[in-house]
């Protein structure tokens, strides 16, 4: 009751609202009971249903029900959306919205190889898997516009720093403190591969990235085994403390979220998540159309981004020459990715990350131009994205209990479609008025004994709306000036109608009738006039013949690889019968003078004279030509990602070139023009114990797993000398033990001291008792000591970069006391020094034909090399380590007959057989033997002349070069390049605007090359 202008509340009503459950907390907010009633409109319930003339019901915050004959309560707000659409609201599964959170810089001094340990966290700064950002969770009113003016109502978010990178949080987009708008607190976990801020060297390289993340999974999996072992003997000694491994048990039952940057990235993401059992979703690159195959194989959900490229710089004859047939190639097919993704069954959500927000619409209506269904696009913004955000079961469709999240629009959301309003749990932010829109349209005015036509349109973007219209009496456009919508449906303006006859500026005010408008003018005296209207239909135009789309017609090839000489179709299995050539068979038959060769399934059948076709074979006729064994490079590092060299540490056992082959390398072709056919890549020079290396084959358009040579035995990359004592770019990078040859020595003592007590650790704990193993802590897993313990058993040869006599001795007395054979030593240039004592412990040499004095420790380096050593019975080859050599080996085979007077058969050998051996792959590849497989190479002359072309390479039966169709493709390259330089000059302006993209041209890395050098470091930095 009011007494005295005050409000009186009885003791009854205070009793009852204090006892509501709701007053237990401070501040509180007693709910408003709403009920809202949201008909005939177009309720799309979720991606291929939908209803007409519905009724969305809502109360409070969630769907109450959808209705869609009589049946709305009649306590219910009815609001009439007769014209609209409304969608379920949309959802980002891949942003950083609302994380405050800054990790702290510390300013270490290099080389860091620890970090400040806090509150149990990892050793390694790139491993953040403790953090659960929803404890960071500061709602961001401003910054959520990026999304809702797109019409996202929910995301999910993290941290974006670093390789483990914590547990993100799906939240509510709405203008509500933290508490309300959090949807699931930990909803997946994130990962990438860049280690972002960490001021930790280690690791520099992709490949050690990748390593990292093996390994924590195995520190993981290991803690959270034994963390509950009883403390009782020094067998089992009190494990520390790590929230973060503790963070990472059970991983397997989520869906780690892991960022790429590039398709190579996400290839290798997903192999290495699946070598886990992982389920995971992977953020894209945007080129997902080169390689589907692949990634439909691999059956990983994506995460898109629509980072379509800016047009490349092609104005000029300069310009043009810098952009690459792959840049160019993918502006054009950037739109078409989402329509090929979904076309091959990968399951997939969009994002808006990586672009600026306006441009999210104008990009997903290109991707529908380009063949993306509706309802695809729909399901990547709803159901798929709710999905990957762990919200499925309340948020991406309509339907009863779940969120009140939608979206109302105009018109078709993915053609040209407006969105009027987002709806967040239950509360509009309004980006245009309803009622506004009710009056926009064509009217023709009556007024008094005149009439006018009245236009009135929206223009601007959502949230930042302006209108504009006219009058027109007969041929005469009238400006409009003071235009004004109201929310309550109300249109004023003023208007000079002398040319109608009326003088003076008049004022209009104007309403919606019943049926059609109404409203007054004022004129210049003051005088009030009634107006009538009524809403005029578009004119219809006549059809006319639709103009072809530009953006439809594609005029780039795709090719395996996508970029220039890349093959549009996989080679067959060839059966080849090969006539009158000249055999190099590098075997005890030497060179066999107008003889034969067949081949089929992969293999070298038969070689001999005057051989019978089989029915089946194809016939080369080779008179004149020679035919030899593929080349075999045994030191090489063409087609790797990344970076050649984890230098952060002297020992890197755990990280494996394998991790990071690129098979878009063009040197990868290069090499079968000059004949290669497999390469050893080798992990680089920095660190006396480097990384595992991969031997190839050269199957020119396969994956990087199909480039890996099946069989063959696993090897590691060691180093003496200049290099890993940093004398020439320790002081610019980092500065890390052994600065001296006498302390490589004893960094190779020290870890295979620690590799052994690593294996005794293993062995003693197998043998107890399983009763005992519940009792005792296992050792903890070390892929690095494990790959130093295969040295040590002869299960992983070394490859020892190697130049002055006085460390080639140091290390074969080393190897000979912990009982292991040095495979090979590379370079190895003053060999001719100590040739005997390579001979007697069985180490092979593989060198360079005439390289010397580059550096100091190569001063006594002379050309005579590699006859001396194979005089004294060393097994001696010659590499490259060198993309440019590469495709000249057999011309650098030569040298040692100018030099020294080797033999033909010798001087070939040192680049086919003898490599083969010293990988230990000589049962496979090395020589044109019956059973061997099919890597052999046409010539069209003696191949160790400087003369000889290669005309044709075969890779296990498979022609992967073929000289005259080289030729065609060197044109084909010209004509697509002119195509679609022409295309870009005579596009509109939106078709070249788009994300500027710096292209991730892979320098051509060699032994010395520090991956910092490159001048943008893994981390980050700049």
């Amino acid at each position: 009751m009011l007494i005295n202008n005050k409000i009186i509340i009885s003791c009854g009503i205070i009793s009852s609202l204090v006892s509501h459950p709701i007053f237990a907390e401070a501040n509180p907010i007693v709910p408003v009971n709403k009920l809202t009633a949201f008909t005939n409109a177009e309720l799309i319930i979720a991606p291929g249903k939908r209803l007409s003339n519905a009724t969305l019901l809502v109360e409070n915050n969630r769907i109450k029900a959808i209705i869609e004959e009589d049946g709305i309560p009649a306590a219910a707000l009815k609001v009439d959306l007769s014209g609209y659409t409304i969608y379920p609201g949309f959802i980002d599964p891949f942003t950083d919205y609302a994380i405050e959170f800054e990790y702290p810089k510390l300013g270490l001094k290099r080389p860091v190889y620890d970090i400040k340990r806090i509150g149990g966290n990892a050793e390694n700064g790139a491993i953040h898997a403790e953090k659960e950002w929803f404890n960071y969770v500061y709602p961001n009113k401003e910054r959520a516009k990026d999304w809702i003016n797109n019409g996202f109502t929910s995301v999910q978010s993290s941290k974006l720093d670093g390789i483990f990178r914590g547990t993100g949080v799906s939240l509510s987009l709405a203008d509500k403190n933290a508490n309300e708008v959090i949807y699931r607190a930990r909803s997946q976990p994130f990962m990438a591969f860049d280690k972002g801020t960490s001021e930790q060297d280690y690791p520099e390289s992709l490949m050690g990235s990748i390593a990292l993340i093996r390994q924590t999974f195995a520190d993981a999996n290991w803690y959270n085994q034994n963390k509950s072992k009883p403390v009782n003997s020094s067998t089992s000694p009190q494990m520390e403390f790590n929230i973060a491994f503790e963070r990472l048990d059970n991983l397997a039952e989520k869906q780690i979220v892991f960022e790429t940057k590039n398709l190579n990235d996400l290839l290798r993401a997903a192999n290495l998540l699946k070598e886990h059992k992982q389920p995971a979703n992977l953020l894209a690159s945007g080129q997902e159309y080169a390689r589907l195959n692949e990634l439909k194989a691999l059956n990983y959900p994506l995460i898109l981004p629509l980072n379509y490229p800016q047009a490349p710089d092609v104005g000029t004859d300069d310009a043009d020459r810098e952009v690459s047939l792959a840049e160019l190639r993918h502006w054009e097919r950037a739109p078409t990715n989402p329509a090929a993704v979904a076309n091959a069954g990968i399951p997939f959500a969009f994002t808006q990350f990586g672009i600026k927000t306006d441009a999210f619409w104008p990009r997903l209506r290109q991707a529908i131009a380009q063949g993306l269904s509706e309802d695809k696009a729909l399901a990547a913004l709803t159901t798929q994205a709710a999905e990957m955000a762990g919200t499925a079961d309340f948020t991406g469709k309509l339907a009863p209990g779940y969120m009140a999240d939608f979206v109302i629009t105009k018109g078709n959301i993915f053609k040209d479609g407006q969105i009027y309003s987002v709806w967040l749990q239950g509360q509009e932010q309004r980006l245009r008025s309803l009622s506004q829109a009710k009056m926009l349209g064509d009217y023709q005015l009556t007024l008094n004994n005149l009439t006018l036509d009245l236009s009135l349109k929206e223009t601007g973007k959502a949230g930042k709306t302006t209108f504009e219209g006219n009058l027109s009496s007969g041929e005469k456009t009238i400006p409009l000036t003071h235009l004004t919508l109201e929310d309550d449906g109300r249109v004023s303006f003023n208007a000079d109608l002398s040319e109608a006859g009326i003088q003076g500026i008049s004022r209009f005010i104007l309403w919606l009738a019943k049926d059609g408008i109404q409203g007054r003018m004022v004129d210049a005296q003051s005088r009030s006039n009634n107006v009538a209207g009524v809403a005029v239909a578009p004119t219809a135009t006549q059809p006319s013949t639709p103009k072809a789309d530009k953006t439809q017609a594609l005029v780039s090839q795709l090719t395996y690889p996508n970029v220039a000489y890349g093959l549009t179709d996989a080679p067959n299995v060839e059966k080849l019968h090969i006539k009158n050539a000249t055999l190099w068979t590098s075997d005890k038959q030497g060179i066999l003078e107008n003889a034969d060769l067949l081949m089929a399934n992969g293999r070298i059948e038969k070689i001999g004279q005057q051989l019978t076709t089989p029915s089946g074979y194809q016939v080369l006729d080779a008179t004149g030509k020679h035919v030899t064994a593929g080349i075999v490079d045994e030191h090489s590092h063409i087609a790797i990602n990344g970076g050649t060299n984890e230098g952060t540490d002297a020992v890197t056992a755990e990280v494996r070139i394998g991790d990071v082959i690129n098979p878009e390398d063009v040197s990868i072709y290069r090499a079968l023009a000059g004949g290669v056919t497999s390469a050893q890549l080798l992990h680089g020079s920095a660190n006396p114990i480097g990384g595992q290396s991969q031997l190839i084959k050269m199957k020119w358009g396969e994956s990087a797993e199909q480039l890996k040579f099946a069989n063959a035995p696993a090897s590691i990359k060691f180093a003496l000398g200049e290099n890993v004592k940093q004398s020439n770019w320790g002081e610019k990078f980092v500065q890390r033990f052994p600065q001296t040859r006498m302390g490589v020595k004893a960094l190779f003592e020290e870890t295979f001291d620690a590799a052994l007590a690593y294996e005794n650790a293993l062995k003693d704990y197998d043998d107890l008792r399983s009763s005992e193993k519940k009792k005792t802590l296992a050792p903890r897993p070390s892929y690095r000591l494990q790959a130093v313990a295969e040295v040590l058993k002869q299960q992983r040869d070394v490859h020892i970069h190697s130049y002055v006599q006085s460390e080639i001795l140091m290390f074969l007395r080393l190897a000979e006391a912990y009982r292991f054979k040095v495979q090979t030593f590379t370079h190895v240039l003053e060999g001719y020094k100590v040739a005997s004592e390579l001979a007697a412990h069985g180490a092979g040499a593989s060198t360079f034909a005439d390289w010397w004095a580059y550096k100091f420790e190569v001063y006594d380096a002379i050309p005579q090399n590699a006859c001396l050593m194979q005089k004294q019975g060393v097994l001696t080859s010659i590499n490259s380590d060198d993309y440019e050599m590469q495709r000249r080996l057999n011309q650098e085979a030569a040298k040692s007959m100018m030099y020294c007077g080797m033999s033909k058969e010798d001087a070939w050998n040192m680049v086919t057989i003898n490599p083969a051996k010293q990988l230990r792959v000589d049962e496979y590849v090395g020589s044109l033997t019956p059973g061997k497989m099919a890597d052999i190479v046409l010539w069209n002359a003696e191949p160790l002349s400087i003369y000889a072309k290669v005309t044709h390479t075969w890779v296990e039966g498979k022609r992967y070069f073929d000289r005259e169709e080289d030729q065609l493709a060197q044109q084909q390259v010209v004509t697509e390049r002119a195509a679609l330089i022409q295309k870009i000059l005579s596009s509109d302006d939106n078709a070249k605007t788009g994300e500027k993209v710096t292209p991730l041209n892979e320098p051509q890395w060699h032994c010395d090359t520090h991956y910092q050098a490159w001048g943008q470091h893994h981390q980050g930095a700049k």
